[in-house]
């Protein structure tokens, strides 16, 4: 070794959650795991420096992604209902 510090951390709650919620969207929309993992940001957390935690730009882009989820899911729910309510009471 040539005498270079190597820099180590921990990981926030906040991240660890994050990658448990990154396999559960995997999942359910089947989608590449690794593609989310590749799009997590990190950043040093500003009240201990030797843990990382979720960039705050990249939570407000999942919370926005997580919103769109959820406003599609509403759609396809709707657009579900009325599809039965047809197919029940058509004569």
């Amino acid at each position: 070794m040539n005498g270079d510090k190597i820099m180590s951390y921990k990981i926030s709650d906040k991240v660890a959650m994050r990658m448990i919620q990154i396999f559960q969207e995997a999942l359910l929309l089947g989608v590449d795991g690794a593609d989310l993992m590749r799009q997590v940001r990190l950043s040093q957390d500003e009240s201990d420096s030797g843990t990382l935690t979720l960039d705050p730009q990249y939570e407000r882009q999942v919370a926005e992604m997580h919103r769109k989820y959820l406003e599609e899911a509403e759609s396809l729910k709707s657009k579900s209902n009325d599809d039965v309510f047809k197919i029940n009471f058509s004569g």
